[in-house]
């Protein structure tokens, strides 16, 4: 998934964005998904395959419906190249500075890896 948005590395380079990721997972596609997507949209699985598949009763794979393809959502995900305590004011302060940006994409927060 491309990241939507510009998002520059941290001051001193320790924190960059890198990816998006699904939060609280990532929605699951079944068979019966791809199924609705061959039968009634062109074999296109797309938006609108997954929410037709979904009103013919298909179900995220992970959470088996608890939340709808709506529901689940997108997180930046932030590599972190020290560990987040040993600069965490820099860590903050930066992540501030991307929070407009971030919720003017509807991203629902970050998330991190570690990256060293």
């Amino acid at each position: 998934m491309s990241i939507k948005g510009t998002y520059p590395a941290s001051p001193s380079g320790r924190f960059r964005v890198v990816d998006s990721i699904g939060v609280p997972h990532p929605y699951c596609i079944t068979p019966k998904h791809v199924a609705v997507a061959s039968d009634h949209h062109g074999g296109i699985l797309n938006e609108a395959a997954i929410s037709g598949a979904e009103q013919l009763g298909a179900k995220c794979g992970i959470c088996k419906g608890k939340l709808s393809y709506k529901k689940h959502e997108q997180a930046l995900l932030v590599a972190c190249y020290v560990e987040m305590k040993e600069a965490e004011k820099e860590l903050q302060a930066w992540l501030k500075s991307l929070l407009p940006e971030a919720t003017k994409n509807n991203y629902a927060g970050f998330a991190f890896k570690k990256n060293f």
